[in-house]
């Protein structure tokens, strides 16, 4: 029989300068035992806890405890299995991690601590200095390997006997391996499932506040008969919003229609994906307030440091992190009203010139949506109470653009409109349901939000009509 080839194993440890480590053997033992190649000096780790057999061309990874544990790229290997390592692998002993890099037929290791510990390479020993220090025998690899294999020549019969015979007789009673039991009947599963759904029905009929951390918001556990955003009450119905059948974003939409409002969504969010329940949360106590909530959502959610994408597409912070004049190096740098925003201030398309330019329409927008249109707040520049040129620009020639910066705060803020929400009011300028007659009610002018209702009511008309 020929003598089996030495594999050559490179160990380096991670963190220290001392020069990597060449062995060349049969086999690598790792374990907390002094005389093992690889010495892991922590409780989580077994004297003899792994070894690595060179088999031919290829390591083959074993566990060899019973008792800890060993994982191969997160799997864990039971004790007495074994792997073929390939290069890229990462095997994990207690708070050790070890590297595995395949050049050649040479093996490296390098092996580097995540928690407190200590480790180090074991001094080449004379034979029998193992024994003499009342250590594990330096070939613990190779006598597990010859006794796996007479294990595999033998595996012996797949039935084993009840208990041990009586002298002189033959054994006759015999058991069967797990292979030959009947399996489980599937009704005996069904059953187990039908009894642990009856429980919790019975649960969530008898202690209903289990279910949910926290009761409804009071809106939606009173009776409301005229709401001017839903058509129907819930009245504290779980049913009504969960059900098997439909998503809860189905529900919110069937009972968001009334004859000022319609949930629809800005086109910006639908291609994002986001639904009612991204905004609005529910379960956060009686007098939660789930309008300012959703406000509040608009910052947490539009922040450089938030990098989730949503259907592919990515947010930032809104403005740089500030909110005003909308103007930079003297050109316009904003977008424009939505479509069905614009349709809402009809005063915006008839102000509409052929032969202007995208600029001169921006600006047009952004001037037609606020001059006369709007309450001056007090102590701003006004004329007739209402909201002038002079309001936002201290001077016209030239023009001035670095009051509107500061007076924009004026109007877009928390003010009258939502006491209770902190920071900018992003719904201020960016409506997410533009189907709705309540918008800007503070600031405009009767005539603007008479004009406004006509136009949101043929919306919501032509909508109901599809």
């Amino acid at each position: 029989m020929a003598e089996q080839k030495n594999g050559q194993f490179i160990i380096s440890y991670g963190g220290l300068a001392e020069e990597p480590i060449v062995l060349e053997k049969s086999g690598l033992v790792i374990g907390r035992l002094a005389s093992c190649d690889i010495v892991l000096n922590q409780s989580s780790v077994s004297r003899v806890h792994a070894g690595i057999n060179y088999l031919g061309e290829k390591y083959d990874l074993t566990n060899l405890s019973s008792s800890n544990v060993l994982t191969l790229n997160g799997r864990r290997l039971d004790p007495r299995d074994s792997d073929v390592l390939a290069k890229g692998d990462i095997i994990q002993i207690g708070p050790y991690t070890m590297d595995v890099e395949l050049e050649d037929e040479h093996l490296r290791l390098n092996v580097r601590r995540q928690l407190k510990g200590e480790y180090r390479l074991s001094a080449p020993k004379a034979a029998g200095d193992a024994q003499a220090a009342g250590e594990a025998p330096a070939d613990v690899l190779q006598v597990f390997w010859e006794k796996r294999t007479r294990e595999k020549e033998n595996p012996g019969s797949r039935l084993r006997p009840v208990g041990k015979p009586e002298p002189g007789k033959a054994v006759i009673k015999w058991k069967p391996t797990n292979d030959l039991r009947p399996p489980w009947r599937k009704g005996l599963f069904i059953w187990i499932f039908l009894i642990f759904a009856a429980f919790a029905v019975l649960a969530f009929w008898r202690y209903p506040q289990t279910f949910a951390s926290k009761p409804l918001a009071s809106p939606h556990t009173k009776k409301i008969d005229a709401s001017v955003i839903a058509n129907s009450a819930n009245e504290n119905s779980c049913t009504t919003c969960h059900s098997l059948s439909q998503p809860v974003e189905t529900a919110c939409i069937q009972c968001h229609q009334a004859e000022q409002f319609h949930a629809s969504n800005t086109g910006a969010h639908e291609a994002a994906g986001i639904t009612c329940t991204v905004c609005h949360k529910e379960h956060q106590g009686e007098n939660f307030q789930m309008s300012e909530a959703a406000q509040k959502t608009c910052a947490q959610c539009h922040n450089d440091d938030n990098k989730q994408t949503y259907n592919g597409l990515a947010v930032r912070t809104a403005h740089g992190g500030i909110f005003g004049y909308p103007v930079e190096d003297g050109k316009w740098t904003w977008k424009g009203l939505h479509t069905e925003i614009a349709e809402t201030v009809p005063a915006i398309n008839s102000a509409r010139v052929r032969s202007e330019t995208e600029q001169a329409a921006l600006s047009r927008q952004f001037h037609v949506a606020h001059v006369s249109r709007l309450e001056a707040p007090a102590g701003m520049g006004a004329v007739k109470g209402r909201v002038s040129c002079s309001t936002c620009h201290t001077s016209f020639d030239p023009i001035d653009r670095v009051t509107p910066r500061q007076t924009c705060s004026g109007c877009h803020n928390n003010g009258a409109e939502n006491p209770g929400v902190v920071g900018v009011n992003c719904v201020s300028c960016h409506v997410q349901h533009p189907f709705s007659n309540s918008r800007w009610d503070a600031f405009l002018s009767p005539e603007a939000r008479a004009a406004r209702k006509t136009a949101v009511d043929t919306q919501i008309k032509r909508l109901k009509e599809k």
